[in-house]
């Protein structure tokens, strides 16, 4: 059966973004070996608690993007120009208002923590920056323009190992290790912003809910924090430890969830519902089949693994190496049918994601004994948030259609 032409283009953009995100994988992951490997444990425990919480201050760059993503697809001949002046007036006020709050009450969350008083600062700018970076790929996913994004994400990222690599050259300074991870993504904004045009015929209003937008910024900040809040609550002892096993993790994790953004574009042009649900299987089964073969390669080369990245060190954390590729694989899969649910509107799934943040800090808070209960603790979040997820799907966009089916036909 021939393939249909959107469905092809769909495809050749997913494997396109495959290719460009193995390549920004590989480079972000080198970062993250030269600070492993070439740094005291005390700047990795550090750093690694201090990416958690960038990766919580970036959840609001993530939610524009797709707010913008979707209301350009929706909207037929929409004016870019007056949407990306307005997107970074109020953004930009947002993100400054946010910035000055974060750093005016850091002394709440630093006051037995010392050592990352010195961090409050280069955060607040990258929560700042988080509000604007976006804006340009956002608009460019709403056109589907993947491949110059693809480009985008990779001459980011390039810059970002550029700044890592003379941050660790000057003896780890977190600071800038810090700042490596927010002004690639602006200096990128400045670059591609003026290019962003539509023609002077095009005159409908891009209309941004703002609602929705706080309503996707609280779910993707829930659905972070299986692989943030476990950095902040595992106790001192085990943070250096864990932080590079969770780095292994997160490399299995972002190369699997690379084509996100491109199902979340398709599905913002897309009207058809039936096609809706077949983009969603052809993603997540591709970011399955991603996971699993890199979780193998990990169980076949971790001595190697633990060689290259870490120098030797940790090498205890590498028999965990196989089970924390694939639950972080099915992590990428649940990140998969989240997108779907909040680009459909679906956001009582928050519910899902309140219920497994509130299950994780009870058992990191309570139930962590040695190395091993850590694991175990996020082997049971993971399961628990991937079985509600698939029930969730079934129930809403399964079940419940079968069922508004059956009252028509009767």
């Amino acid at each position: 059966m021939p393939i249909e032409k959107k469905t092809k283009k769909y495809i050749i953009n997913l494997l396109l973004t495959t290719v460009f995100g193995g390549v920004i994988g590989l480079i972000n992951y080198l970062f993250n070996i030269f600070l492993a490997r070439f740094s005291t444990e005390d700047i990795f425990a550090i750093y690694s608690t201090a990416i958690g919480v960038i990766y919580l201050l970036q959840i609001p760059a993530t939610s524009i993007q797709n707010i913008l993503t979707k209301y350009v697809g929706e909207t037929s001949k929409g004016d870019l120009s007056k949407l990306k002046v307005n997107s970074i007036i109020n953004f930009g006020i947002i993100g400054l208002i946010l910035a000055f709050i974060f750093y005016s009450c850091s002394s709440l969350f630093t006051e037995n923590m010392e050592s990352f008083l010195q961090l409050i600062l280069p955060l607040s700018v990258t929560l700042s920056l988080a509000f604007l970076s976006p804006i340009s790929k956002g608009i460019l996913l709403g056109k589907e323009k993947i491949i110059i994004v693809n480009l985008i994400l990779l001459g980011e990222t390039i810059l970002k190992f550029g700044i890592g690599y003379f941050a660790i050259k000057m003896g780890g300074k977190l600071e800038l290790l810090i700042l490596a991870n927010a002004v690639p993504a602006f200096l990128s904004l400045l670059v591609t912003i003026p290019f962003i045009k539509s023609p002077k015929s095009y005159k409908n209003k891009i209309k941004i809910n703002y609602r929705e937008l706080i309503l996707m910024i609280v779910s993707l900040l829930l659905l972070s924090t299986p692989y943030t809040l476990d950095l902040i609550l595992v106790p001192t002892i085990y943070k250096a430890e864990y932080g590079a096993l969770s780095l292994i993790g997160k490399l299995v994790y972002f190369a699997a969830i690379t084509v996100a953004y491109v199902m979340f574009a398709r599905l913002s042009n897309e009207k058809n519902k039936k096609e809706d649900l077949k983009v969603l299987c052809i993603t997540s089964l591709l970011t399955a089949f991603i996971g699993i073969v890199l979780s193998a390669l990990l169980f076949f080369f971790k001595d190697l693994v633990i060689n290259l990245a870490f120098g030797g060190k940790y090498s205890s954390v590498s028999i965990y190496f196989i089970i924390f590729g694939l639950i972080m694989t099915s992590y990428a899969v649940v990140y998969m049918f989240a997108n779907f649910f909040f680009n459909k509107n679906s956001y009582w799934y928050v519910a899902i994601l309140a219920i497994t943040t509130i299950l994780q800090i009870v058992l990191l808070k309570f139930f962590v004994t040695d190395f091993f209960s850590i694991v175990r603790d996020q082997i049971i979040v993971y399961i628990a948030l991937l079985v509600m997820t698939v029930l969730y799907f079934l129930f809403n966009f399964v079940f419940k259609k079968d069922e508004q089916k059956s009252k028509k036909g009767s």
